[in-house]
């Protein structure tokens, strides 16, 4: 049985919450591949991307973090990048460098939520970008429907096999959805 959206909490994510962060990257990321990526590179990733030091690095480097919890227990989270790490990133991009919740609570409004956060914090950047597995088809049509379009591909290394991600923008100059009414 999925929660109800009035138990779900979004606060902002510091770097002494990577352990909780660690724990939801590691858990989609498996749910999400588990059948195309090898349990060894699957693991090799896990441990170089989704580390609570990994994460807690991006965090004290500039990036902004929101998790997204169920009575203190992570269900999921967003991180925002001020310095996009794709090769389509022009001057005054940011990233979303990752959104992810458990499958569990997935259409309960908690990623709305967590991208409304990033949304809120982009706030004067020129494009939001940010990549996604080809054939991660719903997570497609949710940036679809976020406004974001496809500008280009890359390839993604997951234990020494590449893959290849839709690197995705989203339109903020002149984004009159993020305005704040008068």
């Amino acid at each position: 049985m999925t929660a109800p959206a009035d138990l779900i909490a979004i606060r902002p994510a510091f770097a002494e919450d990577a352990a909780h962060l660690s724990l939801v990257s590691d858990a989609t990321f498996l749910e999400t591949f588990a059948q195309e990526i090898p349990g060894d590179a699957m693991l090799a990733h896990c441990r170089e991307k989704h580390a609570p030091e990994f994460l807690a690095a991006l965090i004290q480097g500039g990036a902004k973090a929101w998790l997204a919890d169920i009575n203190g227990s992570p269900i999921g989270y967003a991180i925002l990048i001020p310095q996009p790490e794709l090769d389509a990133a022009q001057e005054g991009d940011v990233e979303l460098k990752k959104i992810y919740v458990l499958s569990r609570f997935q259409g309960t409004g908690a990623a709305q939520r967590l991208f409304a956060e990033v949304l809120g914090a982009a706030v004067g950047s020129k494009r939001l970008l940010l990549g996604v597995k080809d054939d991660n088809h719903r997570a497609i049509a949710f940036y679809k429907r976020q406004g974001f379009q496809i500008i280009g591909t890359r390839q993604f290394n997951v234990g020494g096999k590449l893959y290849d991600d839709y690197v995705f923008a989203r339109d903020l100059a002149c984004d009159h959805s993020l305005e704040t009414p008068q």
